[in-house]
């Protein structure tokens, strides 16, 4: 890509390419679409995972905690400049329990069109029982 922005359809096409690799459980997927310098802070109020190596290394962590792990956006990505937001559901499943985190994701996007950063925007009192 080019010193510009990326444009609103490519930073859409990434998020759709995040949640489906997500929800495939493939964390190499996932990594690839974030810049070698890229930090992580998922939650916001967490410490952040700085550079690809470990933001691939925080998600296998929390792909390994469960069984599965399905990833849908619930509303439209909201695509400007070099950002995108989106709310997000992830379906979690650990053994017999199925649970729900409903959570917002901000992407920052560099020139090349790579996440360079990420904030998810939820807490613990967004966990709750997944009723289909």
């Amino acid at each position: 890509m080019s010193e510009q922005n990326p444009s609103p359809e490519h930073m859409r096409s990434v998020v759709d390419r995040y949640t489906a690799a997500h929800s495939a459980g493939d964390v190499d997927a996932v990594a690839a679409l974030f810049a070698a310098d890229a930090v992580v802070a998922d939650p916001v109020d967490q410490p952040a995972h700085h550079g690809r190596d470990a933001v691939r290394a925080f998600f296998a962590g929390t792909h390994e905690m469960a069984d599965s792990m399905e990833l849908s956006a619930t509303g439209p990505v909201r695509a400007v400049g070099n950002w995108a937001a989106v709310p997000l559901m992830a379906v979690t499943t650990i053994g017999d329990m199925r649970l729900r985190i409903d959570i917002i994701d901000v992407f920052t996007f560099d020139s090349d069109g790579l996440i360079s950063d990420m904030k998810a925007y939820w807490t613990a009192s967004d966990i709750r029982p997944y009723e289909p």
